[in-house]
């Protein structure tokens, strides 16, 4: 049996200029003319006006980028210009402030150092007289402490012993305690109100320094928003912010005066043109900054001595112990 299908014969579907013209105009929007400041009235040669894109129903919207895409998150250039006391052959100012440069970073470095070591306590050294006199300490409060019990026990069985003292009764206070009593009250909250009325008659005379402290507050909280404004700022773009390593500083480049030479077939080079740009990609916050980790185990290795290393007799004891557990394990569920 031929399953195809004949052809209807007669109508073939829209044709390509049909298509095509269609396509245009779904896509194609009119152009609004140039509307000048008077109804009805146009600009015949003036620039229109850019025409809308408009977007396919079918088509999910398109993405908008957060404002922070594509922006400079470092100042750094991508290229560092090299101190010119590096040169092949520097002046001789120049090859001393790069010298200094290089000490200034040594000398910072001691001081952190010594400072981290300047709180820890010294290493305790005792003598032997020390050491005795040490450990014997609360061994002779031992004995004093048996020959003392009795007194002790005495003195316990004192103070457990009830009190045979009266309870004391309180006494009724009398009409001239309790006016004299309402009088000091009454008083002490008229001095009170007057201690408030002056208070606030001195505030109201002082309105002038009130308003000069007022505003040096206001100084002193717009400094510390603009330092804050900066330090973010400084934040932001500083060197080496992504990843969870610390971006280590680059030793200081130079050469002694010994090692300087004016010809540039004598001169070497201590750097690497892959680890300087690695460092400046780093640097820029073009990449993370990531430490070397070692191969390391999570766990440690777990020793397991086999049967055929073991003496007989181990084994016979571990047989028995195996035995001993199933019968254990045969009653427990019978």
């Amino acid at each position: 049996i031929d399953t195809r299908v004949a052809p209807v014969s007669g109508y073939s579907g829209p044709s390509k200029k049909k298509k095509k013209k269609r396509k245009t105009s779904l896509s194609s929007t009119p152009t609004p003319l140039p509307v000048s400041a008077k109804p009805g009235v146009y600009d015949l040669w003036g620039a229109l006006p850019a025409p809308k894109r408009q977007q396919d129903p079918c088509l999910p919207p398109p993405v908008k980028p957060p404002p922070q895409y594509k922006k400079a998150e470092s100042h750094l250039p991508a290229i560092e210009a090299p101190h010119p006391g590096t040169s092949y052959n520097p002046t001789f100012t120049q090859h001393q402030e790069l010298l200094q440069s290089a000490l200034d970073v040594e000398e910072k470095r001691e001081k952190e150092k010594a400072k981290a070591t300047k709180n820890a306590a010294p290493p305790i050294r005792l003598t032997e007289e020390q050491y005795l006199a040490e450990m014997s300490i609360g061994l002779g409060k031992a004995e004093e402490s048996e020959e003392g019990e009795p007194s002790t026990a005495v003195e316990k069985e004192e103070e457990e012993a009830p009190s045979v003292t009266k309870p004391v009764q309180k006494q009724r206070k009398t009409r001239v305690q309790k006016n004299k009593e309402r009088l000091e009250r009454q008083k002490a909250a008229e001095l009170a109100a007057a201690k408030a009325d002056r208070q606030l008659q001195h505030q109201l005379t002082r309105v002038k320094a009130i308003k000069k402290e007022l505003n040096a507050e206001e100084r002193r909280a717009a400094e510390i928003t603009a330092a804050r404004r900066e330090k973010r700022a400084v934040v932001a773009v500083r060197p080496g912010k992504y990843g969870p390593g610390k971006l280590l500083q680059e030793q200081p480049e130079f050469l002694l005066p010994e090692e300087v030479s004016s010809s540039l077939r004598k001169l070497t080079v201590p750097s690497n043109n892959t680890q300087d740009r690695f460092l400046s990609l780093q640097k820029r916050n073009m990449i993370e900054v990531r430490q070397k980790v070692n191969p390391h185990r999570k766990y440690k290795l777990k020793t397991v001595e086999k049967w055929r290393k073991k003496l007989p007799e181990e084994i016979i004891e571990l047989t028995k112990m195996k035995t001993k557990k199933k019968k254990k394990i045969a009653v427990e569920s019978s």
